[in-house]
């Protein structure tokens, strides 16, 4: 068993369910650009991520290395140009320039 499913386990058992639900969740507003930079362990995304106190950097990493980032590049939808990174949104592709294009909005 590794750190990953100990924690989700001494979530469950102390009935920590909130915190059970954010990390289930966490993959909703972690970029995949930000996850591949967990995933070479880059300290530095920290300061690009709001995060609980309770979430710390071995939990983080372990939950990140359970996921393979695309590398073949998307059509976004909204300027239908070919990206490597970005979100999917309601099943469409959206680049990562026009994500924080529509987020500072």
């Amino acid at each position: 068993m590794g750190y990953y499913d100990g924690k989700m386990q001494e979530f469950i058992q102390k009935r920590q369910l909130d915190r059970l639900h954010f990390v289930e969740n966490l993959r909703k507003t972690v970029l995949p650009a930000q996850i591949k930079r967990i995933q070479q362990n880059d300290k530095g995304v920290l300061k690009d991520l709001v995060l609980p106190e309770w979430l710390d950097w071995d939990l983080l990493y372990e939950w990140a290395m359970r996921f393979n980032v695309i590398e073949n590049p998307r059509e976004c939808v909204l300027c239908n140009s070919k990206a490597e990174l970005g979100i999917d949104f309601n099943q469409k592709f959206i680049c990562e320039r026009c994500f924080f294009r529509v987020k500072v909005l």
